[in-house]
């Protein structure tokens, strides 16, 4: 299981994901979808939640087909901001 929070850097990436229908009228399956969004913040406050950033892909539309994927693209997408914060390549 990929886990949905990770340090990195010094900072706690946390992804969020949400669970959809696929809307498709063609397809009318109604397969589940999922999306992501990750709140980047500083690993040693550990009462706050820190900033939520959308990930581009999904903000764009774009779904998955498994929780594990989007929390995947959540982290991926953290670390580059973090990497952006910091100045500091991955």
């Amino acid at each position: 299981m990929h886990q949905n929070n990770s340090v990195y850097k010094g900072y706690r990436l946390t992804a969020k994901v949400i669970r959809g229908v696929q809307d498709n009228a063609a397809n009318g399956s109604g397969s589940p979808v999922f999306t992501a969004s990750v709140f980047v913040v500083q690993a040693d406050s550990v009462q706050e939640t820190g900033d939520e950033y959308a990930v581009p892909t999904f903000a764009e539309g774009s779904f998955v087909f498994s929780p594990r994927e989007a929390v995947h693209q959540a982290i991926s997408h953290g670390r580059a901001i973090v990497d952006a914060l910091t100045g500091v390549e991955g």
